[in-house]
């Protein structure tokens, strides 16, 4: 059994578990912290399996396709329990193509400020010294903003929605402690793991970077009530990183 796995799995659902515990004096909230602590194990058990298994897949495949489908497919599943047991609506996890009112000024004033943004840090910071194959840039094009925001923006925010009612509004979108807490948490995965010995190994500028994509992420979701652009936002943001190359 590679301990490595069994580690970085657990990063997500420990963080969540510390960050739901003022849930636990709401008897109505307390129910649902379970929940969300089985949705992040199975989120990274799906994602990470297929990528320490190589031979899960074919050996031409270099990206990590089978845990991202995987992962969508487990979401969908759980998405599909939660709304067949009507502990969760469509509308409540986004799963919706209608769009709320002034969308269009998220778009405009928002979501293309922000890819500008990325294509001038991934230009100075974070780009690639060449451009990427043809299978990653497929990859990043649609499987990382497929599965992580059926997860992320979708459900768990969506349960802790529920758990902490609290809101204020932030140039139109009904802010809380659920995108805080998804955006902390996925800043926190995405900067740390555990290597094969256990260590732990950080990087706090892309750990940063992710909070920071994680919140406008969230930020897109509440203000459209809905997953469509936070997908189109979060792939065309890992597609400028890899393909905006290095200027320095």
């Amino acid at each position: 059994m590679n301990v490595a796995l069994i580690a970085n799995c657990a990063i997500a659902p420990l963080a969540f578990l510390i960050l739901c515990l003022p849930a636990l004096r709401n008897p109505d909230a307390r129910g649902w912290v379970p929940l969300i602590i089985l949705m992040s194990v199975l989120d990274s058990v799906a994602t990470l399996i297929p990528a320490y298994y190589h031979q899960l897949q074919p050996p031409h495949v270099h990206m990590n396709w089978g845990g991202k489908i995987l992962d969508v497919a487990v979401m969908l599943a759980a998405a599909g329990i939660f709304i067949a047991t009507k502990r969760l609506t469509a509308r409540d996890l986004g799963l919706t193509l209608k769009q709320a009112p002034g969308t269009g000024r998220a778009i405009l004033f928002v979501m293309i400020p922000f890819l500008l943004v990325v294509a001038a840090l991934s230009a100075t910071m974070f780009g690639n010294a060449k451009l990427p194959s043809a299978e990653k840039l497929w990859y990043e094009a649609t499987m990382p903003g497929l599965a992580e925001e059926l997860l992320w923006r979708g459900i768990l925010l969506a349960i802790l929605n529920r758990m902490f009612a609290d809101r204020f509004r932030l140039a139109g979108a009904e802010i809380g402690y659920g995108v805080i807490a998804v955006s902390l948490v996925f800043g926190l995965v995405h900067g740390m793991q555990f290597d094969d010995k256990l260590a732990i190994q950080t990087d706090w500028v892309t750990a940063l970077f992710a909070l920071c994509t994680g919140f406008a992420l969230a930020w897109l979701r509440m203000r459209t009530k809905s997953l469509v652009l936070p997908v189109v936002l979060h792939n065309a943001t890992n597609v400028i990183l890899e393909t905006v190359l290095l200027m320095h």
